[in-house]
């Protein structure tokens, strides 16, 4: 079956990776006591973290959970892209689960070895100057070597709150290659997964002193909190929530936007008004693509063929002013199997940045934004919805959705009682961040069902149409979850009988 490539060239030599990989030397590196003995050496190291982690953030680490929710149909013309996901029949031995396990491990040993040298590296006679910059790029390995373990433990672990003692993911801290199976990792559990993560983000937060600033390149104190404040939310600390959300939103750092043509400037040219986080790119230096088969834009025949489409009940969520639904969704032609051609929404949010693009046709690259203040907006709303006490001030889950929603030039919403309040935030959600890989995760933390509905244009979609158009997984469907890599099992003695349940 064709899958979603979700690997760049740096990454080839991992497809089939297995425990002892978790601990491979990062590409290119020297010898590892030779390899950080300057400033000049620790700059390099640290581009080398940050080239890792634009290339696994955004793009097809995304868009692969998103079409395996509620929100897109597979078009008659998909050719089995994402096949195996968007059906749900995944197994262990898919590429899929298998490329973001090992792409995130090897992330994570990148970290792991700067930490190690920068720590060991004899600085006496370096300036104060290099000195305060190393504590710094620690900070940053820091924060990658959580944000990276987060991810991981959405994707391959069950919902945190409930679920404290089920297995979490192998939380690796040390670069030390070895052939000694015995000294690979188990599992442990999502309690020590998340005590370890907010751990190393007390370290981040410790050393990383780069003051906050719109669409930031590096690691900020502001990305920490933003991170802090997922996080949080994730283990339903909902009192560090709505706090970590609250401090971002009240800085005035990252002012929502006041008008359509800066909302749609994020998208397409990478404004940085709302970005806490936002990756370098360039065009020789693109990170991964933001597209997989939502546009399918031809510059040669000026069609579009998109793999996947919106389904009605994604369209209908928006009003037509909203300026989300304007400038995220076209109505257009597209070219359906057979030949066929039909007119509906396609999802158009990554477009991409146009100063991007080499050659005439659509590339969808944009610079990854890893934190928007929006998501702050919908993380405060949840968090004190859910009984969540900011220490200083107060604040209304209804209001915050409703200043989300003004900056977009939606009207206002209404309702009471904190059901009503949760479904609202969940609807919002949806318009806000459809498209950045939230959707699965989310279902899991509402304990909400997947199901999908009617199709735009039934005779565009996948056939047979009965069966995508009523398809339906509980939230506590084993296949909620990737399946831990077959090769990873049979790698490590210690994970051996810790695979996820139903694979």
């Amino acid at each position: 079956m064709k899958k979603i490539l979700l690997i760049s060239g740096i990454f080839a030599a991992l497809v089939s990776a297995a425990s002892c990989n978790m601990d491979l030397r990062p590409a290119g590196v020297i010898d590892p006591e030779e390899s950080l003995e300057t400033m000049e050496d620790a700059d390099r190291l640290r581009d080398g973290m940050y080239n890792l982690l634009r290339a696994t953030v955004g793009g097809g680490y995304a868009s692969i959970d998103e079409i395996r929710s509620d929100l897109f149909h597979a078009t008659s013309s998909f050719g089995n892209n994402g096949g195996t996901m968007y059906s749900w029949i995944q197994t262990a031995t898919d590429g899929d689960a298998s490329s973001l396990w090992a792409n995130s491990y090897y992330v994570i040993a990148d970290a792991n070895f700067f930490l190690q040298r920068a720590n060991a590296v004899n600085t006496s006679e370096w300036t104060e100057q290099d000195r305060a910059s190393l504590d710094v790029y620690k900070g940053e390995a820091y924060f990658i070597r959580a944000y990276h373990h987060m991810e991981l433990a959405e994707l391959f672990c069950l919902d945190y709150v409930g679920n404290e003692q089920s297995y979490g993911i192998p939380y690796v801290t040390r670069y030390a290659p070895t052939s000694d199976q015995t000294q690979y990792p188990s599992r442990g559990t999502l309690e020590h997964t998340f005590e370890m993560i907010v751990a190393d983000l007390d370290s981040a937060a410790k050393y990383i002193t780069t003051p906050g600033q719109r669409g930031s390149d590096r690691i900020t104190k502001d990305a920490v909190t933003a991170l802090q404040a997922r996080v949080a939310l994730q283990m339903g600390d909902y009192d560090t929530a709505a706090d970590k959300a609250n401090e971002l939103i009240e800085s005035g750092t990252y002012p929502l936007v006041s008008s359509e043509t800066s909302f749609n400037a994020m998208w397409t040219s990478d404004a940085t008004d709302e970005s806490i986080l936002m990756l370098y790119a360039s065009r020789t230096e693109l990170g991964a693509s933001n597209d997989y088969g939502y546009i399918g834009y031809s510059a040669n025949k000026d069609q579009y063929s998109p793999y996947y489409v919106p389904e009605q009940w994604v369209i209908d969520l928006y009003e037509p002013e909203d300026w989300r639904f304007k400038n995220q969704f076209l109505q257009t032609d597209i070219l359906a199997g057979g030949g066929q051609t039909f007119n509906l929404y396609i999802f158009y949010k990554f477009i991409g940045n146009s100063a991007l693009r080499v050659g005439s046709g659509y590339n969808y690259q944009i610079r990854p934004k890893v934190f928007r203040i929006a998501e702050m907006y919908l993380i405060r709303a949840e968090a004190v919805a859910r009984g969540g006490v900011l220490s200083s001030g107060t604040s209304n889950p209804l209001s915050d959705l409703n200043l989300l929603r003004n900056a977009r030039g939606a009207t206002a919403l209404s309702g009471t009682g904190d059901e009503q309040i949760l479904s609202l935030i969940l609807e919002e959600r949806v318009r806000e961040l459809i498209g950045e890989g939230f959707r699965i995760q989310d279902l899991k933390r509402f304990r909400v069902n997947l199901q999908r509905n009617t199709a735009q244009v039934p005779e565009a979609i996948y056939m047979p149409v009965s069966n995508q158009e009523t398809f339906e997984k509980s939230y506590t469907d084993d296949r909620m979850l990737y399946p831990i890599p077959q090769t990873e099992l049979d790698a490590n003695p210690n994970m051996a009988a810790q695979q996820n349940s139903g694979y």
